[in-house]
């Protein structure tokens, strides 16, 4: 069995590999970790749902720590399975059934995900020429 460390390293790595079809970018997870603290894990998801028009990087990035949350060796979420979304990680995490403790499990362990993320996200193409 592998540890929380190794897991969160594992999915982060599957979620930013350019073999994927929507790999995370650095540009979308840069600005969660202070959302999160500042909002809240609910506010912060609400924004990127959102914005997923104007900001496509930034969904991507949160259904990533939604697909980490929902991994069965995490188990920080059990119903978003049938939406695998970032909806039904606030559908799950706000409804009736839902505790403040499963909240604040789900926000501390998307925080601790989060800086696997920014370690092996990548900048753009784009952004990396520009800056250039």
């Amino acid at each position: 069995m592998q540890n929380l460390e190794q897991i969160r390293a594992r999915n982060a790595l599957v979620a930013t590999d350019s073999r994927n079809s929507k790999p995370v970018k650095k540009e979308g997870v840069d600005r969660l970790p202070a959302m999160i603290v500042n909002n809240g894990l609910l506010a912060a998801a609400a924004f990127a749902e959102g914005k997923s028009k104007q900001s496509p990087e930034l969904k991507i990035a949160m259904d990533a720590i939604v697909q980490h949350l929902l991994d069965p060796e995490i188990a920080r979420l059990q119903g978003a399975r049938n939406t695998k979304g970032t909806k039904g990680m606030i559908e799950e995490l706000s409804g009736k059934t839902s505790t403040s403790a499963a909240l604040r499990l789900a926000t501390n362990e998307a925080l601790a995900y989060l800086a696997y993320l920014k370690r092996f996200a990548v900048k753009s193409e784009k952004k990396g020429r520009e800056e250039d």
